[in-house]
């Protein structure tokens, strides 16, 4: 199941991306607990994400239970429609747009130096023990959004990560049992600033707040992946392409800490919560590295894809920043 928002005409929508469309969970629910009562059974659990993952593997059951019935229907041939009216399944050509999958207010942490590969071309050892970083829901875009290059920096350049959906509510989480505290995964962009990140030159102290936190510069989707898809997210083969050609490639066993390793030492002191997001670092290729070869700094019209297996493609443009509005007349 692929689980995220929608937008159709201004309205926003939580559900499932299904073969030929979208569902609206949360309004199929209702229509579902309508026509098949159940004592005590609450038709709001899908309003959102959140309460949707409120109900763990529930709530992945039954809204496949809800999927089946909509199948059943519709192969009689009933037209798709609740009973009060409203519309719970649309069709991409409707003009749906994907807004990103992230709950407001989300914890997002993301891994640094946490591949082989990356570290190599850094020029150091790999980590000890995980090393992250924190991003403000500020920085969020969907698929399909674009990013927008902001006047402050002047080398931006991009990395694709694995995203990891907290679904349970936790802390010191031992690793043997971390996966099971996991929602599910997606796909990241991460793009930074490296002349902000590193304002007095290469391997100076950090200013990760600059360099990776500036509005709209981590894109996340296109939906989230339920578990149940992606049992092990080790091995899974990773593709980040700029304008078609390739920048990136490799699998997520490059990663120096898997997602057990890094749930496990972020909730020793931190309560990781349902919804929160972990990104678990860039492999190599990552430009930033690189600016001798200026070719690779992105600029205005690029067009970033991402691929992980098993889990989905982002796409994200690249535009300018808007020039600031003129003075209102005296």
């Amino acid at each position: 199941m692929r689980l995220g928002y929608f937008l159709l005409e201004n309205e926003r929508h939580f559900g499932a991306r299904i073969p030929d469309g979208f569902l609206d969970l949360d309004t199929a629910c209702r229509d579902y607990f309508a026509t098949n009562p159940v004592k005590g059974a609450d038709p709001s659990r899908f309003r959102d994400l959140k309460t949707f993952l409120a109900g763990g593997a529930d709530s992945v059951r039954l809204a496949n239970t809800i999927q089946e019935y909509i199948d059943r229907r519709r192969k009689a041939g009933w037209t798709p429609r609740a009973a009060t009216g409203a519309r719970f399944l649309f069709r991409a050509e409707e003009g749906v747009k994907y807004l990103t999958p992230i709950l407001p207010g989300a914890k997002i942490f993301c891994m640094a130096s946490n591949s082989h590969s990356h570290s190599k071309e850094q020029g150091k050892d790999p980590p000890k023990r995980p090393y992250a970083f924190a991003r403000f829901t500020n920085t969020l875009v969907g698929h399909e959004q674009p990013f927008v290059l902001h006047a402050i920096g002047k080398e931006p350049d991009v990395e694709l990560e694995l995203g990891v959906v907290i679904g349970t509510t936790g802390r010191k989480i031992p690793r043997e049992k971390a996966l099971d505290y996991v929602a599910g995964f997606t796909v990241v962009h991460d793009l930074g600033y490296r002349d902000l990140q590193y304002p007095d030159g290469r391997g100076t102290a950090a200013d990760w707040v600059m360099g990776k936190g500036l509005d709209g510069t981590l894109a996340v989707g296109p939906m989230i992946v339920a578990r149940d898809e992606v049992p092990d997210p080790r091995g899974l083969r990773m593709t980040l392409k700029v304008n078609g050609q390739v920048r990136q490639e490799g699998t997520t066993a490059d990663y120096v800490f898997g997602v057990e390793e890094a749930i496990a030492h972020l909730s020793q002191g931190i309560t990781l919560e349902a919804g929160d997001l972990l990104c678990m670092g860039s492999l190599g290729g990552a430009p930033g590295f690189e600016f001798g070869r200026p070719e690779r700094i992105l600029k205005p019209g690029d067009v970033i894809e991402g691929t992980l297996e098993r889990i989905d493609t982002l796409k994200s443009p690249v535009r300018a920043e808007a020039p600031p509005a003129p003075p209102a007349p005296a």
